[in-house]
């Protein structure tokens, strides 16, 4: 295993996940661009249009368990073909559709096939690397960021030329190379050949995952968990008895998802109501994308060398969202929205990868908690970006004003600081005293 910390076929690997974030997720979070196109072509307001994307979320949180269900059965590569191709075929169905509800039925398709490419490119990097991690998964997040650096106008160029039909069309033959991301993911066989050294004896080494399950209620008997004990290990509700510093940073992930792809989703819409081109208010989510990925890599520079703790940089990254989405509606100047699509774009690029590490951080190290922790965290945040869509969609076909979306929005941000507060505190005071200790064995 230490042998693939020194790059080989674990950075191709890395390469492999990278793309799959462009093609995935950077498309799924610049979509908003075609909102107009399908509320003039199906008849219907701009809000319902949204509502396509706002689906998107909430199926991959929830299909995220069958996909890594499967993964455990049948491994990364074979899922991933699977997941690719399912979304390649969706995209390439979403420019046949004749009506908004056939567009929800190709955008679940999607959903599904998201969901299955996303976690085994995420899972893959665990296979290849275990020192350098953290590295790994920072350079295949960063995809996300490039995604939405280079798809909007992309996407621009494809529907001023050949229409969103067919701009759809050739976006799901580009997006046929995550076949090729998904050929790429193959099995570490020396990890493989290192877990069967370790696990020598046991007859049926396949089932070795099944074995330790039945060794362990075994112990308790022929009494069988029940499906509820069962839901209840796997999402955590354990550490939100015990931790209420937990509850408050599931709560507070929840709200802010609500806000932050809320407002992201309807920031190309918000643009072109102010009367700016679409070109140019497709450039905005790219100034978005360079945003996200000067956030990602900057804090994380800031925290190795400790200029910056987690905490600090959560909150603060959270008060800087707040603000820049309450300002989003004041001014209709393009080059103020550019300079705020960048700022919204840092703060959004802090705020995205602390929300999978704030939560192990708060119920700590105890292996039987952390798991379950992210994967809630996970689920929580697609929930609140579906709501936070549907919300926004709503309170737009509800008013007609663009600026009542953000305000709503911005109250919610400003909402998800003070529920974080007091977990922030007491985070804080533990980095102070982890400080003191370290200042002490220093001395």
């Amino acid at each position: 295993m230490g042998d693939t910390d020194k790059g080989g076929w674990g950075y191709v690997v890395v390469a492999g996940s990278h793309l799959v974030q462009i093609l995935l997720m950077g498309t799924a979070g610049s979509l908003s661009i075609v909102f107009s196109e399908w509320a003039y072509d199906f008849n219907t307001s701009i809000g319902s249009a949204s509502m396509v994307l706002g689906i998107v979320p909430i199926i991959v949180g929830l299909f995220s368990p069958v996909a890594a269900a499967l993964i455990g059965r049948f491994g990364c590569r074979p899922i991933a073909f699977i997941g690719g191709t399912i979304a390649v075929s969706a995209i390439i169905l979403s420019s046949y559709v004749q009506s908004l509800e056939h567009l929800y039925y190709s955008f679940v398709m999607l959903s599904i096939g998201i969901s299955m490419s996303y976690a085994p490119s995420i899972l893959i990097l665990g296979e290849y690397f275990k020192k350098r991690i953290v590295l790994a998964n920072a350079i295949s997040f960063v995809g996300i960021a490039t995604g939405q650096l280079i798809i909007p106008p992309f996407l621009s160029f494809l529907f001023s030329t050949y229409g969103w039909r067919g701009g759809f069309f050739i976006l799901g033959a580009v997006s046929m190379h995550l076949l090729v991301s998904a050929a790429i993911f193959r099995p570490n066989r020396r990890r493989y050949k290192n877990r069967e050294h370790v696990s020598k004896g046991n007859q049926n080494l396949a089932d070795d995952g099944s074995q330790h399950l039945a060794d362990d209620s075994s112990n308790f008997g022929d009494t069988k968990p029940s499906i509820c004990a069962k839901l209840s290990k796997a999402f955590g509700i354990p550490a939100l008895c015990i931790n209420p510093h937990f509850v408050l940073t599931i709560l507070t992930i929840f709200i802010l998802s609500m806000a932050l792809f809320g407002a992201n989703t309807f920031l190309i819409p918000r643009s072109e109501n102010a009367g700016i081109q679409k070109d140019k208010s497709a450039l905005l989510m790219s100034c978005f994308g360079i945003g996200g990925m000067a956030g990602r890599i900057g804090y994380g520079i800031l925290i190795d060398r400790r200029y910056l703790t987690m905490a600090s940089s959560f909150m603060m990254a959270i008060v800087m969202s707040s603000i820049e989405i309450f300002l989003i509606p004041i001014l209709d100047n393009y080059a103020f929205l550019v300079c705020l699509s960048l700022l919204f774009g840092i703060s959004s690029g802090i705020i995205s990868p602390l929300c999978m590490v704030i939560p192990r951080e708060v119920v700590g190290s105890t292996p039987d908690l952390v798991t379950p922790a992210i994967g809630l965290s996970m689920l929580t945040a697609t929930g609140g970006q579906s709501i936070g869509v549907l919300l926004s969609a709503i309170i737009y076909n509800t008013t007609g004003r663009y600026s009542t979306v953000y305000y709503v929005l911005g109250g919610l941000a400003t909402l998800s600081a003070l529920t974080f507060f007091p977990t922030y505190v007491t985070l804080r005071r533990r980095e102070m005293e982890e400080e003191q200790y370290e200042k002490a064995d220093n001395n």
